[in-house]
């Protein structure tokens, strides 16, 4: 079921995409924004930029077709796999349009007992002069497919939150049409979002809110409250998606400033329960945030 060389070894053909203003926008219009965020959702303002997570939908499509197809030395069922945990690391200035290449790897697969931690290293680089600006990381646990043999997951240091009222909170309310219009914009396709069929299949009473974009209504506050509306002073994010939403529920995220750094968790309106949790950010000074 599992062969652990085979896998680290695979090799994956590199992915094009066509980058255009008006998917920059859209994907600004699918985590919450606005005519009140003009700089994010009209391509005619003079300060018009990318927010920083649209940086998760250039690998997006690689990693559906990846995990379709199969993966060599690999045997799963794909409705058993889970998004754990995303890591984004803004590189370089986003531009607002143009061609960009994804090169990726599997960077790790650990045995969990009773399944398989998989994680995925995606760069993704201007194709006009190779200048990386996205790094993606994906983390992916597998149901059922422990007990292989194989390392064990490192022991990564995480920063506990302070033990005081947060100092900045942001809420967004979600539509009943938020996952519709983000499987478009983020290139999530799986059915699992829109179809109540398929959802029923997979557990949920209803098609369910992508977690991505969750991550990425959870981002506009970071860049709100701490980069001052600007999105190039956001320097790398990460979460652990903890539990779903579904679509027409409020998100409510709480952000601590330590450092450089902002720690935040979201909670959805249905019982308080946490959907993100081990949010971290990086704030650093402002580049210029589009090209």
């Amino acid at each position: 079921m599992v062969d652990l060389q085979k896998v680290l070894n695979a090799k994956f053909n590199k992915y094009e995409y066509h980058l255009t203003t008006k998917q920059v926008s859209l994907y600004a219009l699918s985590i919450g924004c606005g005519r009140k965020d003009l700089k994010y959702v009209y391509e005619g303002s003079h300060d018009f930029s990318a927010l920083p997570t649209i940086g998760v939908i250039f690998p997006g499509q690689i990693i559906v077709d990846i995990i379709s197809e199969g993966i060599p030395g690999l045997e799963f069922d794909p409705m058993m796999l889970l998004h754990g945990e995303q890591y984004l690391e803004i590189k370089n200035p986003i531009p607002t349009q143009g061609i960009f290449e994804t090169e990726t790897k599997i960077t790790g697969l650990y045995d969990k007992g009773k399944g398989a931690l998989l994680l995925f290293d995606c760069l993704t680089s201007d194709k006009s002069n190779g200048k990386p600006i996205f790094l993606n990381r994906f983390s992916f646990y597998i149901r059922g497919i422990g007990g292989f043999g194989g390392p064990k997951q490192p022991v990564e240091k995480t920063e506990k939150i302070p033990q005081r009222k947060p100092d900045a909170t942001f809420s967004q309310k979600t539509t009943e049409d938020q996952a519709a219009i983000y499987r478009l914009a983020g290139g999530d396709l799986n059915p699992l979002h829109i179809d109540p069929e398929m959802s029923k299949i997979g557990g949920f009473k209803v098609p369910i809110l992508h977690g991505l974009c969750t991550f990425g209504i959870a981002s506009r506050g970071v860049v709100e409250h701490f980069c001052g509306n600007d999105p190039s002073k956001l320097k790398n994010i990460r979460v652990r998606f903890s539990n779903i939403v579904y679509p027409g529920e409020t998100i409510e995220s709480e952000y601590w400033k330590v450092d450089d750094k902002v720690l935040f968790q979201s909670k959805t309106s249905r019982d308080g329960s946490l959907v993100l949790t081990n949010g971290i950010a990086t704030i650093g000074s402002s580049t210029n945030s589009s090209l």
